[in-house]
C-alpha cells in the first residue's frame, strides 16, 4: 500500500512539474514576428511596407503582461506596416545594444525603444543586482551611468547605420506607490531617457509621466510589498498560463491600476504605450 502511494505521489509531482514547466515555457516563447524571422522570410511582397521595430525587454516581448505591440499592430493599417517585435524578457540596455546589428539588418523605417526597467530594478538591492549580472551575463554591475552610456551607444548606432525615425520612451513606473524607492528610481531613469533623447535629437515619448499623472488620480494599492515582486511574477505566470486567468484579473487581485506586478503592465498600462507609439508612427508616416 505504501509503495502504491509513493508511486501515485511521484506521478502527481511529475505532472505538476510538467504543468509548471509548460507555463514558464509559454512565458519565454519569442514573438512570431522577431527580427530574425523577418530577415529569413523577407519577400518582395513586403518591400513597400514601412518597417517598424519595437526594441525592449519583457514589456515589449509581451508574454508577461499585456502585449502593447499587438495593440499597435491592431491600430495601424496592416498593409502599410511591417511590425517587428524585438523585445526579450529581462534585458537591460547593454543587452539590446549587443543585438542592434540584427535590427540594423532589418533596414527599419521606424524604431521605438522602451528599455531601462531592468536597469533601474537591478540597482535596488545587492541580491537583485547579482541575479541580473548572473542571469543576463552582464560584464559589470549595472548603474545609471552604464545605462546612459549603453542607451547613447544604441541610439548612435541606429542613427548612423539606418535611416529610421527613432523614439525613446521613458520607462514605466516601478510599482504604483509614489513614495517607494523603486518608484523614485524609475523616475530617475526616465529622466536619463529624456536627457538622451534631447542630446541626440530623437523623439521622446513620455510614458512615465503619463503613468504618474494617471496614478495621481487612480492610485493602486498593491496587496504585497515590492520585495516580493519576483514571487509575484512567478505566481502571475502560473495564473495566466496554467489557470488561464487574464492579466487584468491578475492585476485587480493584486491591487494594481496599471500593472500586473511591480514591473509588467495590464491593459490600461499597455494602452498608454500603444497610444504614444501610434501617435508617433502616424505623425512620421502620413498616408498618401
Amino acid at each position: 500500500m505504501l509503495e502504491l502511494f509513493q508511486i501515485i505521489f511521484t506521478l502527481f509531482m511529475v505532472v505538476i512539474l510538467l504543468l509548471v514547466g509548460g507555463a514558464f515555457y509559454q512565458s519565454m516563447i519569442l514573438p512570431s514576428n522577431t527580427p530574425s524571422k523577418y530577415l529569413r522570410q523577407q519577400t518582395q511582397s513586403n518591400v513597400h511596407k514601412s518597417v517598424v521595430v519595437f526594441m525592449g525587454d519583457s514589456i515589449t516581448h509581451g508574454t508577461i503582461g499585456v502585449n502593447y505591440v499587438d495593440m499597435v499592430e491592431n491600430q495601424l493599417e496592416g498593409e502599410q506596416f511591417e511590425i517587428i517585435n524585438a523585445g526579450i524578457n529581462s534585458e537591460l540596455a547593454w543587452n539590446i545594444l549587443q543585438r542592434v546589428d540584427e535590427i540594423i539588418q532589418c533596414e527599419p523605417d521606424i524604431v521605438t525603444v522602451l528599455i531601462g526597467t531592468n536597469d533601474a530594478n537591478a540597482t535596488l538591492s545587492e541580491d537583485t543586482m547579482k541575479s541580473y549580472v548572473r542571469r543576463m551575463m552582464l560584464p559589470r554591475e549595472p548603474d545609471s551611468d552604464w545605462f546612459r552610456a549603453s542607451l547613447i551607444s544604441l541610439v548612435k548606432e541606429l542613427k548612423t547605420k539606418t535611416n529610421a525615425k527613432i523614439a525613446l520612451l521613458s520607462i514605466p513606473t516601478i510599482g504604483e506607490d509614489s513614495n517607494h524607492p523603486a518608484f523614485f528610481r524609475s523616475s530617475e531613469y526616465s529622466i536619463i531617457v529624456q536627457d538622451v533623447a534631447k542630446e541626440l535629437n530623437v523623439t521622446y515619448l513620455p510614458l512615465h509621466e503619463r503613468m504618474v499623472e494617471f496614478l495621481q488620480e487612480t492610485p493602486g494599492r498593491a496587496t504585497y510589498p515590492y520585495e516580493k515582486y519576483y514571487i509575484a511574477i512567478f505566481k502571475g505566470i502560473i495564473n495566466r498560463y496554467l489557470l488561464r486567468k487574464s492579466w487584468d484579473e491578475i492585476a485587480r487581485r493584486s491591487g494594481f491600476s496599471l500593472h500586473v506586478d511591480y514591473l509588467h503592465l495590464n491593459t490600461a498600462g499597455a494602452r498608454m504605450i500603444a497610444d504614444l507609439i501610434c501617435g508617433f508612427i502616424q505623425s512620421t508616416s502620413p498616408r498618401t
